[in-house]
């Protein structure tokens, strides 16, 4: 009798649920139905009696952990979900953390600071140390911080590394090596961790202490990965270490929906999982139950550009949908001014005032829920050119033009044409 885990999935849904006991990269395009596959593979597990236990399963987000725990729940309601350890990285290792602390020279009870808490360190060792405080930023040096720590570079490593010290000197902050260096033993000192090192602590563990490994690799015999684009090289080198034994480590996600580099994540993981994994199997989910078949076409042909994918066709066998129009704004409050415009005349909605786009709005505090500016009717698109970025603004605005990353300047710039949106045509063209 056919589980009724496996009611309502398609073929390939299907397969990448029940093949369970190998390597397995899941492909997942948008819309595709990735998180209910997720969860009725670990629920599919459970049923064919695999100990709960046994199974980790990692998120990028808690809502996203706990939407899949209640999903679970309902699938195998004799309350056994609750046993799977399932979490992000971060609320996962540092309960890990939390019962091996001691054997890596912190207390159990260790604190984890908040970015407030690592600001105000690093302005005091700033400070303590007679640096020029508008060069020695707290908020860069918790950011290059946190990226040395994401990349497993610890201040002993940062500061042998030739390499590094150079591109401080450049950046005119020579210091950083040992602003991190006195940081991390302070925060040693403390019995204090951020948020970094819940990864890099936990990476420092699993090398130095070759039995707690050898432990969680016995317990987690499943592990489950999703958003696996994302992921950085300490998460990669976690998943690697404690999947070193069973090898039944599945992955979800989709190379072509990575976005968080500026983070430290590295495409990379998710493009050489066949090389790290020979025998995984490859399961790709592309069809896309969320968007127009006009939306998931024009997606496949910007996707199909990228120098670094991984194969794949997803495909729609919804409507054809609308054909696609493009807006080009010229900052990201006025991209949103644009598309609430576009929801409320579809809507009928014509009594919302109209203000015009200002200059320099990013930097300003955004406006309250029922008061974003409404763009009616008349728009101008500025060509783009020598001139700065195309944008539709409203008739009579004058944008200011482009300079690096400000815009704070009104200068003239011809060659306006006006634009109306209810009509969608330019002044002068034909219906």
């Amino acid at each position: 009798m056919e589980s009724q885990i496996l009611k309502g999935l398609n073929q390939a849904q299907r397969d990448a649920v029940v093949n369970y006991d190998s390597p397995s990269l899941i492909i997942a395009g948008a819309g595709s139905g990735k998180t209910r596959v997720l969860t009725s593979r670990i629920a599919y597990m459970i049923e064919q009696g695999v100990a709960p236990y046994n199974i980790l399963a990692l998120t990028f987000t808690n809502k996203a952990a706990e939407q899949m725990r209640e999903r679970i729940a309902q699938m195998i309601p004799d309350n056994r979900s609750r046993y799977i350890r399932m979490g992000t990285f971060h609320s996962v290792f540092s309960r890990i953390l939390r019962d091996n602390a001691e054997r890596i020279g912190f207390p159990q009870s260790f604190t984890i600071y908040e970015p407030s808490d690592c600001k105000n360190l690093l302005k005091t060792i700033v400070k303590e140390l007679n640096l020029d405080d508008t060069k020695y930023k707290p908020a860069m040096l918790a950011s290059r911080i946190s990226y040395a720590k994401n990349c497993l570079v610890t201040p002993g490593a940062y500061l042998a590394n030739a390499g590094a010290a150079a591109e401080d000197r450049r950046m005119q902050i020579p210091e950083f090596g040992n602003i991190y260096n006195i940081y991390c033993a302070r925060c040693k000192r403390n019995g204090a961790m951020d948020f970094d090192d819940l990864l890099l602590q936990t990476n420092i563990l699993l090398r130095d202490c070759p039995d707690v490994t050898a432990r969680y690799q016995e317990q987690f015999k499943y592990i489950l990965v999703d958003e696996y684009q994302d992921t950085n090289y300490a998460q990669y080198v976690i998943i690697r270490r404690l999947s070193q034994l069973h090898s039944k480590v599945c992955v979800v996600g989709d190379d072509a929906q990575s976005i968080y580099s500026f983070r430290g994540a590295k495409i990379e993981n998710i493009l050489s999982f066949k090389k790290d994994f020979p025998n995984a199997m490859i399961f790709k989910l592309e069809q896309n139950y969320r968007s127009t078949r006009t939306i998931v076409e024009a997606a496949n042909s910007v996707i199909e550009r990228n120098s670094k994918r991984m194969e794949k066709k997803c495909f729609s066998e919804g409507d054809m949908g609308e054909k696609i129009r493009v807006l080009r704004a010229y900052t990201d409050r006025e991209e949103a001014e644009m598309v609430v415009s576009d929801l409320r005349v579809g809507r009928g909605s014509d009594s919302v005032p109209h203000q015009q786009p200002v200059p320099g709005a990013r930097r300003r505090a955004a406006p309250q829920r029922n008061t974003l500016s409404y763009l009616q009717g008349q728009f101008v698109l500025r060509p783009q050119g020598d001139q700065g970025s195309a944008g539709l603004y409203p008739a009579g605005y004058q944008p200011p033009r482009r300079r690096g990353l400000q815009a704070d300047r009104q200068l003239p710039c011809p060659g306006y044409r006006r634009y109306d949106r209810r009509a969608d045509r330019f002044a002068g063209q034909s219906s």
